[in-house]
Order: C-alpha cells, then sequence, then structure tokens
C-alpha cells in the first residue's frame, strides 16, 4: 500500500515536471565539474589534458527504486600554448546522463575556449568560451503509472491497463548551445581569486513529449572565489555559486581547505581537504578529499535540514563523488598554481 501511494504520488510529480518547465541537472561539487560549471574553464589548465567524472545520487528515500542520479563525464586539452605565447587555447568533449526516475537525458556538447594572459607576468586571465551540442530525452514508461491504470477495487496500480494519455513522442533530440566568461588573478604569490558567468540553453530547444511548446528555458550561473595559501601548509578557499532558471533559485556558499602533504619543493602535489558549504534550498553540504600524482578525489554528503522536507527524504539530500586526472604540468614554475582552474 505504501508503494501505491508512492506512486501515485510520483505519478502526479511527474505531470508537473511534463508540463512546467524542465530545470537542468547539478552538482554540488560545482567547483569539481569544470566543463559543467562554465565554458570558459575548457583547457584551463597548466597541462596537455585532463579528464573528469562526477557522479550524484539525489533524494533516494523518496525514489526508491529508480531515484534522482547523475553521471558526467568530461576531456579537455589545453593546446597550441607554444604559440599562444602564454595564451590557452581549449577544446574538450563533456557527456552527461540524467536520470530523473522516469526522464532519462543525455547531452553531448563540444567545448571551446580562449584564455588570454594579461599582466606583465602574466598572472591574470580572461576567458571566453562556448558549447555546442544537442540534448536527447526519452521516457521510461515501465517506471511510469497513471490515474487511469489505478485498480480502486484492489488499490493498485495495474500497468497492463492503457494509460489513456497521448505522447506526441517518447523520445526527442534537440541542438543546445552554452556560453561562459571567466576571469582570474593572482594578486601575489599566495593570494588570488576568479569569478566567472555562464548561462545555458542559449537555442532554448523544445522540450515537451506531448504537442506544446515548451522551451528549456535559460539557465544562469554566476561562480566566484578567493584563494589564501598559508606558507604552502593550508590552502583556504572561499567560494560560490548562484543559479537561476525560470522560478528556480539555488545558492551554494563555504570553503574548502587543502593540506599540504608534499612539502615545499612540491606543494600540494599531495594532499588531503575537507570543506563545508551551505545550500540555500535547506541543506548542509560536507566534503572530503585527496590528491596524489596528478589524481584528485572528491566526496561529499548533502544532508538536508529543512523541516519539510526531513520527514520524506529522511534528511538524506545526495551523495556525490568526483575524480579528476590531470597530466604532467606543461610549466614547472606554474605547476600547482590554484588560480589555474578552481579546483580543491
Amino acid at each position: 500500500m505504501k508503494l501505491n501511494i508512492k506512486l501515485f504520488l510520483f505519478s502526479i510529480s511527474f505531470f508537473l515536471l511534463l508540463n512546467g518547465f524542465s530545470q537542468d541537472y547539478k552538482f554540488s561539487q560545482f567547483y569539481n565539474s569544470p566543463l559543467n560549471l562554465n565554458p570558459a574553464l575548457t583547457g584551463k589548465i597548466n597541462s596537455l589534458y585532463r579528464l573528469v567524472a562526477n557522479y550524484r545520487l539525489q533524494y533516494s528515500p523518496v525514489q526508491s527504486p529508480s531515484p534522482y542520479n547523475t553521471l558526467s563525464a568530461s576531456a579537455d586539452f589545453g593546446i597550441l600554448r607554444d604559440k599562444l605565447k602564454g595564451d590557452i587555447f581549449g577544446v574538450g568533449v563533456l557527456f552527461t546522463n540524467d536520470r530523473q526516475t522516469a526522464i532519462r537525458s543525455n547531452t553531448m556538447m563540444v567545448s571551446m575556449a580562449y584564455n588570454k594572459s594579461l599582466g606583465r607576468n602574466q598572472n591574470h586571465f580572461l576567458g571566453v568560451g562556448v558549447q555546442i551540442g544537442f540534448l536527447q530525452r526519452h521516457l521510461d514508461f515501465g517506471n511510469l503509472a497513471f490515474a487511469s491504470q489505478f485498480d480502486s477495487i484492489n488499490f493498485r496500480f495495474d500497468l497492463t491497463r492503457p494509460n489513456g494519455e497521448t505522447f506526441a513522442s517518447g523520445k526527442y533530440i534537440k541542438p543546445n548551445l552554452n556560453l561562459g566568461l571567466f576571469w582570474t588573478s593572482n594578486f601575489t604569490k599566495s593570494i588570488g581569486a576568479y569569478a566567472g558567468l555562464s548561462i545555458f540553453n542559449i537555442i532554448k530547444p523544445k522540450d515537451s513529449f506531448f504537442k506544446e511548446d515548451n522551451e528549456r528555458a535559460l539557465r544562469y550561473n554566476v561562480q566566484a572565489g578567493m584563494f589564501f595559501d598559508i606558507r604552502s601548509i593550508c590552502l583556504i578557499s572561499p567560494n560560490g555559486m548562484y543559479m537561476y532558471q525560470v522560478k528556480a533559485q539555488q545558492w551554494i556558499a563555504g570553503s574548502s581547505f587543502a593540506f599540504n602533504l608534499s612539502g615545499n619543493r612540491e606543494p600540494y602535489r599531495t594532499a588531503i581537504s575537507a570543506g563545508l558549504w551551505y545550500d540555500g534550498n535547506g541543506a548542509v553540504i560536507a566534503s572530503t578529499g585527496v590528491s596524489f600524482s596528478g589524481i584528485q578525489i572528491g566526496l561529499s554528503y548533502d544532508a538536508t535540514v529543512r523541516k519539510d522536507l526531513n520527514k520524506a527524504v529522511k534528511s538524506f539530500g545526495a551523495f556525490e563523488a568526483s575524480i579528476i586526472y590531470t597530466g604532467k604540468p606543461v610549466e614547472k614554475k606554474k605547476t600547482y598554481s590554484p588560480l589555474l582552474c578552481p579546483k580543491f
């Protein structure tokens, strides 16, 4: 009986989703998913390449056995460094699979960016980026139950009954375009800052399984942060993000702390980190991570603190994992500068 009620409630929420404005996926570890954060971060690394993978599991107690989950993978390259005299031209590719119970979404984007070095010592960068690709969505009808399939005598859903709904199609593919602007500066050897603006869904692809003109709305993302390196012992990185799409808003603010384990010769080559953030939608985010030999692994947990959600999700907001592998550095003197890209 509890399962049937859960399916019934989901059926209602599903149609609200289909007939309203669709929203994009998100990562609490926004700083560890650079191409999802801002296209201008493509290739903004002190190496020839970077490989990134992110996974998010959200609201498992409510959506079981098919909870919200997102898997993202990207590869980007910083090329033509010998010809650009300090500038960075980046190219990359981004793939994401997002499952919202019965709605499955796939995105494939080709990403390009140009970061112009500024200043006498080339300690400042201003970059622009673009992503172009497609969005593919489809319905998993095996995970759907409709009001017309409800058996009021046995108080259950009979999925063998016709659902009585008319879909224009169970899947579609639409083109998409994202843009980004990003600025970073090293003010001193131990203090730096960054700020960026990214805009997603520029084309506003049609986003409906019915014969309607719903569009995937523009999503605006503003991100900013600072770095304080204390004697190559501890790197303090306060940062935040604000995201807006239609009437949905989200902001995250907090800080991470990385502790150097590899000495002054190669600071932060090997390190451990921990961080704490607050999500304005009502969650406390705790993270931990480790870096070694060009590999960076991060884990985080979103604990829901809103009373109206706690009863349903039992404080479980989301679990995330990230892994980043960066190739050998191109410029030894900038090997451990955290400002080439906001990562922790």
